[in-house]
């Protein structure tokens, strides 16, 4: 029998050898293998640390005697792994040239053996952020390496595995910031082990499939998923039948061609290794995310005329998906069970979809219920609505570790996670709090508020499920640094665009309410400018307010309010959508002229004068300003005033605004300083 194995050797670097992995003899990512292959391979580890691939870097693996060993040892297959050290600026600006040549050469050298092994080479698993070289060069060489090995993969005709994903999700299984640990290298050993053995635990579906789903009409129907390598796969949808094989990867899809609302369609799935999964009920309308912090996670029920809207607001027609965390961020520390769940494959428990009919109902994002009603009351097609809202997070949890790793302050952000000046003081106590017993229990976990955290864990895994856009409701955890959130929500939203590969992708977002808390009125100024980015809308909340309630109850109208940005921005539909919104300003001698854009009907809620309003001049010194309304312009002034320049309203934190249009829809807060 021994003489029957498979034997395997594993070629690289630190990575491969387990440097930093206690035990490594144990648990380094070949010994893993070994025990995932089982008794019909024989695996054998010929990492070598700090080798490069390049034969003129400064420890090139050609001359090290694993390289010797790993040739003798007449493989039957090879995995190579190697080029983490070749980024460095020690090694590739001067010899980045050679790295095609070279890599292609040991290639060949292997295939040339009496062996004649299968020849598999890999994606560099991540190098973080946390290294010293990483914004010195490092960043940028790593990712033309990477895309080099791609290019080497289709030249020499080899097998290319990607070891960067999922690992880059789990920044935790990480000794340094190179060298995975333990539990970084099971998941190396995993991956490797699924392509070699084509077994990937037969056929399976995204998180966001199953009964009642709703795909996005109007664009191709792509319907993917996994299996077993080599596995042959017949959908039929609609009655229309497609059959595809499924690569070495275990990956397949196929494509029907765009859709028109409708449904209920029934969907079948199979597999001629493992069997069959069927749909009865799917559907084509309109699919959106609702994400956000607590105000979008609100339920149903909670809100102020739930138990109406309960009765009488449900509607067969809307289908919803909650994503749901296992580890709230309540002030007390996490349980050892919920500890386990802070990471990026267990932290969200998906529902399944479910009809706006049932107990899940009262449980639902009120705000999103309300948007998904409205928008499907105007459209009449199937609507879907995904929440993963998570009550106190920040804007950088749900932002991708590839975009925050490309400025400095972002890297900062992410890498200096302990009471981050940036952070806003009760967001850090509260990740203490909840963190505690971490070491008690020897649990690797991030924290839900961390950077990255949330799109690793709730929007990574759907974001290859096609959407409509986005409403997004947060703020709250970064109101005390609005120039911070302003880089941030920017690169938010270009992140999610392009990891749903849509770059008009709609989004849409609540403008924060009124409370006594500091900075609140400038805070929603800034989210009004954020208007600039293209194919955003926002919701006006400030007459929602509570001031001290960070959680007011009246969501009804924040999501009806969303629904008509949607319906008229997003759908064409030519309906009021905003409240008035800032124009320009005029100066006329002792006055400030104030245009809005839909400013129709301009008007207060009381028929009464302008109130949260102020004037000032040059020294922007503000006082509380006088106005009156002339056909759509406000006329603003103040005696204290002479030469007035500036003009500011709604900037109280808990502000009594009231200025509204002749479509009773608020005015944002604004002002024409600009900082």
């Amino acid at each position: 029998m021994h003489a029957q194995q498979i034997k395997v050797a594993c070629v690289g670097n630190s990575v491969t050898y387990g440097t930093a992995i206690e035990n490594r003899e144990r648990n380094a990512y070949p010994v893993q293998l070994q025990q995932m292959l089982g008794d019909v391979y024989k695996v054998a580890n010929f990492g070598h640390p700090g080798a490069t691939m390049l034969k003129k870097g400064h420890k090139p693996y050609w001359d090290t005697p694993q390289f010797d060993a790993s040739k003798a040892f007449l493989p039957n297959l090879v995995v190579i792994h190697l080029g983490l050290n070749d980024q460095g600026n020690n090694n590739w600006p001067d010899h980045k040239d050679s790295f095609v040549s070279d890599y292609l050469a040991m290639i060949q050298e292997y295939r040339e053996l009496p062996s004649s092994p299968e020849v598999i080479i890999c994606q560099m698993s991540p190098s973080f952020s946390g290294h010293h070289w990483f914004e010195e060069g490092m960043r940028e060489n790593y990712l033309e390496i990477q895309s080099k090995i791609d290019l080497i993969g289709q030249q020499a005709g080899v097998p290319v595995i990607n070891l960067q994903e999922p690992l880059y999700r789990f920044p935790e299984y990480y000794a340094d910031d190179l060298h995975p640990a333990k539990e970084g290298a099971t998941i190396i050993a995993k991956k490797i082990a699924q392509f070699i053995s084509g077994d990937y635990g037969g056929l399976a579906l995204p998180m966001l499939y199953g009964e009642q789903m709703v795909f996005q009409r109007n664009i191709p129907l792509v319907i993917k998923g996994v299996a077993n390598a080599t596995d042959e796969i017949t959908i039929q949808f609609n009655g229309k039948i497609k059959r595809t094989k499924v690569s070495r990867h275990g990956q397949w899809q196929v494509t029907y061609p765009a859709q028109k609302a409708g449904g209920p369609y029934q969907l079948t799935i199979s597999s001629k290794q493992s069997g069959e999964i069927h749909i009865s009920e799917t559907y084509v309308g309109e699919v959106w995310l609702a994400s956000g912090q607590s105000n979008m996670a609100f339920k149903l029920a909670e809100e102020k005329q739930g138990a109406s809207i309960l009765k009488d607001s449900i509607s067969s027609n809307i289908f919803l998906f909650s994503m749901d965390p296992k580890a709230h961020t309540s002030n007390r520390a996490y349980t050892k069970e919920e500890l386990a769940y802070c990471n990026a494959e267990g932290f969200f428990k998906p529902s399944g979809w479910n009809t706006a009919l049932g107990s899940s109902m009262e449980n639902f994002s009120a705000v999103a219920y309300a948007f998904a009603y409205n928008l499907q009351k105007e459209l009449k097609v199937p609507v879907g609505i995904i929440s993963n809202a998570v009550g106190g997070s920040t804007t950088q949890s749900w932002i991708s570790r590839e975009a925050m790793e490309t400025t400095h302050e972002t890297i900062s952000l992410l890498n200096d996670t302990h009471r981050h000046p940036l952070v806003q003081p009760w967001v850090n106590q509260r990740k203490e709090k909840n963190m505690v017993a971490m070491s008690q229990y020897r649990i690797k976990a991030r924290h839900p508020f961390d950077p990255t955290m949330l799109f690793d864990a709730g929007i990574y895994p759907i974001k290859d499920f096609p959407i409509k856009g986005v409403i997004w409701y947060q703020g709250e955890s970064n109101a005390e640094r609005e120039i911070l959130h302003t880089k941030l929500f920017k690169m938010l939203v270009a992140d999610w665009r392009k990891h749903w590969n849509n770059p008009a992708m709609a989004f849409n977002y609540v403008q924060l309410s009124s409370i006594n808390r500091p900075n609140w009125g400038k805070f929603r100024d800034s989210q009004r400018k954020l208007l600039s980015i293209p194919n955003t809308g926002m919701a006006v909340s400030m007459d929602v307010g509570h001031p001290t309630n960070v959680h007011p109850k009246k969501k009804w109208v924040v999501g009806k309010r969303l629904s008509k940005i949607a319906l008229a921005k997003n759908y064409g539909l030519d309906i009021p959508f905003s409240g008035p919104l800032l124009d320009f300003v005029n100066v006329q001698d002792k006055e400030l002229e104030v245009h809005f854009l839909h400013g129709e009907g301009l008007q207060t809620t009381n028929g009464k004068s302008v109130t949260d309003i102020e004037i000032a001049g040059d020294d922007k010194v503000f006082v509380k300003a006088k106005t009156q309304i002339d056909s759509g312009v406000l006329r603003v002034w103040s005696k204290q005033v002479k030469k007035p320049r500036y003009v500011r309203y709604g900037y109280s934190s808990y502000s009594d605004g009231n200025l509204t249009n002749a479509h009773g829809i608020p005015a944002s807060t604004f002002s024409n300083l600009i900082d």
